[in-house]
């Protein structure tokens, strides 16, 4: 436990200074809290041509634009899934409606999934990015990987001697992302990309090649009621790494599917998104009546997700009070394990961690959440944490704890000249 508690502290500590200070700042201005330029995303050509440069050769080099290849594991927030209603239909004015199983259309929206999404005119990661490297790169230079288009939901099997996933179409890209997954999930993803990247011969000789990782919501809705699954303890005959929905194994699964990915990829930035707060959906969704079912209406929102976000009453605040505590011990295990590579000094790796805390939930209208079943994010809010995250993206641990709060315009930050990926962040907040 003693080798956690300066993450712990540092936590603690930006958790709390860091929104003091943002609500002290005024308010009317887009983004006065954050560095540098700010365009709406339709007005990306406002911003500064970038000089072209030289492919770097450190991780502590990459600018954003240097980037050439996307790619993302993770579950459902990554592979979009319900982020629109239908697929004929992109507005989020339905009830929801859990019993009608005929006129649900389960779908999964990947080209506006907000790390690699790639559907001309999606607020995402990749389509920002492409702007910015299309300014600073020789003409016809874009971004690879991303995911366009929708289809239903990939099924996975594992067990009885089966273990395998549907075939995937080419409109997938890079996005690995499989609904439902948990971090033990994490290196079939990793497996499947291997072969594709190797089909559209990616990552190109000394191209850089980014991946985004989020996963851990569905392990906190999991594993919240396990007994003993704690930074401080696991069950008594747990393994090397830890018992199945510890902090340990959370983090060691990270290990496991990324150190799979780094022979093949010799130019890797890594970015690891950490805990949502998914027990604020409670508060976000309890008295709409976009989230009341037809036909009980007196039911503020079905558990069917996530129970431990969504029981009512003290035994629901108490079961939410154990999903933040369990999150926030994943994010302790994390950074745990991002300082041991960037104690690794390898300058074709580099990994950056984001507090999912970051994502302001519980101030979020109720436009923020799919209709078809107020648990998943809406396209809607897919393009506010794109652009909050890239408006971050070349910010420090301190500054990317600064909420992202909802915003009607998406404000998008040109990138500079000389911004760069903050690679060994957290060792230097550490040590300070």
């Amino acid at each position: 436990m003693g080798r956690y508690k300066p993450i712990r502290l540092l936590l603690l500590a930006l958790s709390v200074l860091i929104p003091l200070n943002v609500w002290s700042l005024p308010p009317h201005l887009p983004h006065p809290n954050l560095p540098g330029k700010f365009v709406r995303f339709s007005e990306l050509d406002k911003c500064p041509a970038l000089p072209r440069r030289e492919t770097p050769k450190s991780a502590k080099d990459v600018r954003p634009d240097d980037i050439r290849v996307v790619m993302a594991l993770g579950d459902s927030i990554s592979a979009g899934l319900l982020a629109r209603p239908s697929r004929t239909s992109s507005s989020s004015v339905l009830p929801q409606i859990p019993f009608l199983p005929k006129s649900v259309d389960i779908q999964e929206y990947r080209g506006v999934s907000y790390p690699i999404g790639s559907d001309p005119g999606a607020v995402t990661i990749p389509n920002i990015l492409s702007h910015f490297i299309t300014s600073s790169s020789e003409q016809g230079t874009k971004v690879r990987g991303g995911s366009t288009g929708n289809h239903p939901p990939v099924a996975c099997l594992q067990g009885l001697g089966v273990r395998g996933c549907m075939p995937r179409p080419d409109e997938d890209g890079l996005n690995a992302a499989i609904s439902g997954s948990v971090s033990a999930s994490l290196l079939r993803q990793a497996e499947d990309l291997l072969p594709r990247l190797s089909e559209l011969g990616l990552p190109k000789e000394g191209e850089w090649a980014y991946l985004n990782l989020g996963i851990g919501a569905n392990d906190i809705c999991d594993f919240c009621l396990s007994p003993n699954i704690s930074l401080s303890g696991d069950f008594p005959f747990a393994w090397e790494f830890g018992s199945p929905g510890s902090p340990k194994q959370f983090a060691n699964d990270i290990r496991t599917a990324i150190n799979a990915l780094r022979p093949h990829l010799p130019h890797l930035i890594v970015n690891i998104v950490g805990l949502l707060r998914v027990s604020s959906l409670y508060r976000l969704t309890l008295k709409s009546p976009y989230c009341q079912p037809p036909l009980l209406p007196h039911i503020p929102h079905l558990p069917l997700e996530c129970g431990c976000a969504m029981i009512p009453g003290p035994a629901g605040d108490w079961t939410r009070r154990k999903m933040d505590e369990l999150g926030e011990e994943y994010d302790e295990a994390v950074l745990e394990l991002v300082r041991e590579w960037e104690q690794e000094g390898d300058d074709g790796f580099g990994v950056i961690w984001w507090p999912g805390s970051a994502i302001d939930l519980e101030s979020y209208p109720i436009k923020a959440l799919s209709p078809l079943d107020c648990f998943h994010p809406s396209e809607a809010a897919h393009q506010r944490v794109a652009a909050g995250f890239w408006n971050r993206l070349t910010l420090s641990l301190e500054e990317k704890y600064l909420p992202i709060k909802w915003e009607e315009d998406i404000w998008v930050r040109c990138l500079k000249e000389h911004d760069r990926f903050p690679i060994g962040m957290v060792s230097e907040s550490l040590q300070t």
